[in-house]
């Protein structure tokens, strides 16, 4: 999957595959899902948390947009503005893209009726 992200004055080509899994343990050495997990169960009202939450969200985001940089990690982060932090609506939409392009979020169906 691709798509395009906005972020601050920027536009990140993003691309999700299988491949993702390997490039994320390989560049970060560790597991993707269980990072996932963990922001999971994080508390954003504690400091140490929310660092966590941040560096997590922004390690997916480099290695979704690895196929199109050739950036290292500390690159990227040094190319975002810190202002985009206190910017709910991109913070949202960057939860949101993380998401969709990883498959963590689960479109709701509606229950099926059962016929007589």
């Amino acid at each position: 999957m691709e798509k395009t992200l906005k972020l601050g004055d920027h536009d990140y080509r993003l691309h999700s595959s299988l491949f993702t899994i390997i490039d994320y343990r390989n560049v970060f050495s560790t597991e993707l899902f269980s990072d996932i997990k963990r922001l999971e169960k994080s508390s954003t009202k504690k400091e140490e948390d929310l660092s966590t939450v941040i560096d997590t969200i922004f390690k997916i985001i480099y290695v979704l947009h690895r196929p199109f940089s050739k950036q290292s990690y500390n690159d990227f982060l040094m190319s975002l503005d810190f202002s985009l932090l206190s910017n709910q609506d991109e913070l949202e939409n960057l939860t949101n893209t993380i998401g969709e392009m990883l498959g963590t979020f689960q479109k709701s169906t509606p229950p099926a009726t059962k016929s007589k």
